[in-house]
């Protein structure tokens, strides 16, 4: 379980704690108003933790974050996001219909319809709650009032799995942070809108976080970090394993594995897979399993674009990328996490082949979090929301033996990229 706090988590130890100490607290306190003995004792717990092999909760976060968020980890994550800084960048209310006053039906009427479009087309997200929907079929009926198009889930990173025809599971695991991210914009094609249908949610578990995209380009375009992505642009390399190497396992039996190259393009052999990557822009490499080196179907994909990209809507360029495409995307994520970084599936840098440094990171994912507005989930909830105008992401959660969560994905209109547009600053 996690909590919001807005000063320390407690640190899980070991069963036997050294020299019999308390439990400890890391506490977001300047280093010089902690006690050298204290900080050494932590340290301690930590490395006795790590070693006994058990996973502590560290909190952190961007600075002046006033929610953090616990994670369940042998070692804490280099970069730690707060998902907002403070209260929503954008009040909820303020994109909410309460459907208590209706009956929904197994599709919309007329009156709901149109205040989703109006929503929509003021806000660039609407939710729907309080809708008493359990069937997840007829909640895509209500998403795709705004989802009106949908794209085949080809080329993408996370092995999701169907639930219904156009709806698809997140594909990640619980305890993983999800930095903030625009779909699938490792591509050269990407989606309009999205729609998220909550099938099964535990009350204050897994909710999800949108971060208002406008705000937080402006922030980013004040900055050396802004003005660097606009000159350089990015570079995504993205490596898949071969599913036959792996004998068909992936994280969820704790392998390293992200995903194979058969799931994410829905493909057989290796020439289509290539034709598949072609479509998206991707240039290929078949090489050597870096963790696996017995397997030679290796698939490395580069794409360098820009890191923006002109939103028709508001006819301006808007931030869509961010650190969910580098390799600490996997710093909490079960079976790659223990992959040493330079190995692992994710690769980033700027356009040029530069890295991008932790302090440079750690401004990208502040500034996504300043614009944090936290989404909680309530069974038969749907939200739509645009995909340059926002991006999401989630912290980690942990679930009972007795609780589940479900969150069914709808993917918008494919697209082409087009990067920016001279003059729509």
């Amino acid at each position: 379980v996690f909590f919001e706090v807005s000063t320390c988590f407690a640190a899980r130890l070991p069963a036997t704690a050294p020299h019999g100490a308390a439990p400890l607290h890391s506490c977001r306190t300047p280093p010089t108003a902690v006690p050298m003995a204290a900080l050494g004792q932590l340290r301690a717990a930590r490395q006795l933790a790590a070693a006994a092999g058990s996973r502590g909760m560290f909190g952190g976060g961007a600075p002046g974050g006033r929610f953090m968020m616990p994670g369940f980890w042998v070692a804490a994550p280099a970069i730690i996001p707060s998902f907002r800084d403070g209260g929503d960048k954008i009040p909820v209310e303020a994109f909410t219909i309460d459907c208590s006053p209706y009956l929904l039906g197994p599709h919309p009427e007329q009156e709901v319809a149109e205040r989703m479009l109006q929503t929509f087309d003021q806000m660039g997200v609407v939710r729907l709650t309080n809708t008493r929907l359990s069937n997840i079929e007829h909640m895509r009926n209500y998403a795709q009032v705004v989802v009106k198009t949908q794209m085949k889930y080809e080329g993408g990173a996370n092995p999701r799995e169907s639930i219904l025809k156009n709806v698809y599971e997140v594909g990640a695991p619980n305890d993983a942070w999800l930095h903030y991210h625009h779909e699938m914009a490792y591509n050269q094609f990407s989606m309009k809108n999205l729609a998220f249908c909550s099938v099964k949610s535990p009350v204050g578990k897994g909710d999800t976080y949108l971060s208002e995209n406008l705000s937080v380009t402006d922030e980013l375009m004040e900055t050396d970090l802004g003005r660097k992505l606009k000159d350089k642009g990015v570079c995504y390399i993205r490596c898949l394993t071969d599913r036959e190497a792996y004998k068909g396992q992936g994280w969820k039996e704790g392998q390293p594995v992200y995903n194979h190259w058969q799931l994410s393009f829905g493909v057989e052999t290796q020439a289509a897979a290539e034709e598949k990557a072609a479509e998206c822009g991707l240039k290929v490499e078949w090489t050597t399993d870096p963790v696996k080196p017995e397997s030679k179907r290796y698939m490395k994909t580069k794409l360098i674009t820009s890191a923006f990209e002109f939103c028709p809507s508001v006819s301006r360029n808007v931030l869509f990328s961010s650190i969910a495409d580098h390799n600490m995307w996997f710093d909490t994520w079960k079976g790659v996490a223990d992959v040493p970084p330079e190995k692992r599936p994710l690769q980033m840098t700027f356009g040029d082949g530069s890295p991008i440094s932790v302090e440079e990171l750690k401004q990208w994912v502040r500034l996504y979090d300043r614009g944090g507005i936290r989404v909680r989930w309530q069974t038969g909830d749907i939200v739509a929301f645009c995909n340059y105008r926002y991006a999401h992401g989630r912290p980690a959660f942990e679930l009972r033996s007795w609780e589940e969560r479900q969150i069914g994905v709808v993917l918008g209109e494919k697209f082409q990229r087009v990067g920016v547009v001279d003059g729509a600053w």
